[in-house]
């Protein structure tokens, strides 16, 4: 459990395929919980911090990206 958000951005399939190598390319220890979990969906990303309430702690470069392709995104943090 951690801090769940849901990151809703319209992104086009050569975006998609962008952002998961972005997600696929972040430095994680072999063996150890992820301190970010970082997943597409079929309407943006979800994302569950599991130390910090900041949806984008560890990702930087996909916030970069989408900012500069001008990609509109919204996030909601998803509180269940």
């Amino acid at each position: 459990m951690g801090f769940e958000f849901r990151i809703a951005a319209s992104l086009t399939a050569g975006q998609r395929q962008h952002i998961a190598r972005l997600l696929a390319e972040r430095p994680q220890a072999p063996g150890a919980m992820p301190d970010t979990d970082a997943r597409l969906t079929d309407t943006g990303l979800y994302v569950c911090q599991h130390l910090r309430p900041d949806p984008w702690h560890g990702l930087a470069a996909l916030r970069a990206y989408l900012e500069a392709q001008g990609t509109g995104y919204a996030v909601e943090e998803i509180d269940d």
